[in-house]
């Protein structure tokens, strides 16, 4: 009962809502740690969103969600460290400046193990107020929209998974607007040309598909099993697991530290961050002679999972047909997304780019945002070894 509530208003959380007025220049939140009667809430560490936090009676203590500028999408991110003198029962309430309640609440208790909040959370009657009962004590408790992964966690997983694997190498391939790496992972020889590319984290909250599902997908490509073995005899792989470093660590709800949606500038390439990654694959086709026959880029929606897709026009002109190989050969297994949507190749996103600009086959990978994570695991250890297949049978 607890999620269909949750979820009658999170499909409403995602509908266009009025803003008072525009803020494109992204407001910086102010570092700081708040106490009232013993409670104490802070905002000091990578990924975290409270632009606020008062006590409002004995018991109930609010927290203020602002996005970074406006318009935005409703991804209203939320993630704050809540502590207290003594053990004690609170009403905790989140404030949102703009649009609604989204996520259901993550807790941990160290920042890297976390669970859903279980018990009920009341909605106002525009859901801009979410509140909930929760247990405080001196012992630190993390309150979020999602796992937060920053960059540092983000990065310290690559080194630690890289450090047995010879075969992959890191590099940085250029500095986001806060000078902060954008790292590229490759698996390449200098004799295979047909080469693959991931790109990840465009969008902060987007944890289970742009952090979870993306990880489960590489690491099972960069396995010792035989299929993958032999896909990376084939193909070179290039992957960039975290393109908005700064967005991920500002707390974001969608954009870059210039308050610009990253998957809608593959077209112009304002930001430095998508000129990175254009840069890097072009290098590779112009100066290299690779030849780029796959680009996946990793998501998270409200209503996922889902793969979207080269419209039928464009689908039927590509000289290989992987994704409807791939959608095949996912058939009727219980992990299948069953539901895979086209879109016009006109629209200035990732993916649109791969197809538009290198003539390759792409999607965008889309998990939903309160799928349980060893689902989204085990879909994309799935659809990882069906893409392989698919791309192998090209060759």
């Amino acid at each position: 009962m607890k999620n269909l509530f949750i979820l009658v208003f999170v499909a409403l959380a995602c509908s266009p809502s009025s803003e008072k007025a525009e803020e494109k220049v992204p407001k910086t939140i102010e570092k700081k740690t708040f106490t009232f009667a013993g409670v104490t809430a802070s905002n000091q560490f990578d990924g975290a969103r409270l632009n606020d936090f008062i006590q409002l009676s004995e018991k109930n203590f609010q927290a203020t969600i602002s996005p970074e500028n406006i318009p935005v999408n409703a991804s209203a991110w939320f993630s704050f460290k809540i502590w207290s003198d003594e053990k004690k029962a609170i009403q905790l309430s989140l404030k949102y400046t703009h649009h609604k309640h989204r996520f259901i609440p993550k807790f941990s208790s160290d920042g890297k193990r976390w669970n859903s909040f279980e018990g009920q959370v009341a909605l106002n009657r525009d859901s801009t107020m979410a509140t909930f009962n929760v247990t405080v004590s001196p012992d630190t408790l993390w309150v979020s929209a999602q796992e937060v992964f920053s960059a540092k966690s983000t990065y310290d997983w690559i080194d630690s998974f890289i450090a047995s694997k010879s075969f992959i190498s890191k590099k940085s391939a250029g500095k986001s607007l806060l000078d902060q790496d954008v790292f590229v992972l490759s698996s390449e020889s200098e004799e295979t040309k047909s080469s693959a590319v991931l790109v990840a984290r465009q969008h902060p909250p987007e944890v289970p598909g742009g952090s979870i599902a993306f990880k489960a997908f590489f690491e099972n490509i960069m396995s010792e099993s035989d299929l993958a073995a032999s896909f990376r005899e084939k193909f070179n792989l290039y992957v960039f697991p975290l393109i908005n470093p700064d967005g991920a660590d500002l707390g974001n709800w969608r954009h870059n530290a210039n308050g610009v949606d990253l998957n809608r500038d593959w077209e112009d390439f304002t930001q430095p961050e998508t000129r990175i990654v254009r840069d890097f694959v072009t290098n590779k086709v112009e100066q290299e002679g690779k030849s780029i026959s796959f680009g996946i880029d990793f998501h998270t929606s409200y209503s996922g999972p889902y793969l979207l897709i080269l419209d039928s026009a464009n689908e039927a002109n590509m000289k290989t047909r992987i994704i409807p190989n791939w959608i095949e050969g996912v058939g009727d297994d219980p992990l299948n997304m069953n539901d895979y949507r086209r879109r016009d190749q006109a629209l200035p996103y990732c993916y649109n780019w791969f197809y538009n600009a290198l003539g390759a086959e792409a999607v965008t990978l889309e998990e939903g945002d309160e799928i349980d994570r060893d689902t989204i695991r085990a879909r994309a250890t799935l659809y990882a070894d069906k893409w392989m297949e698919s791309m192998l049978a090209t060759k």
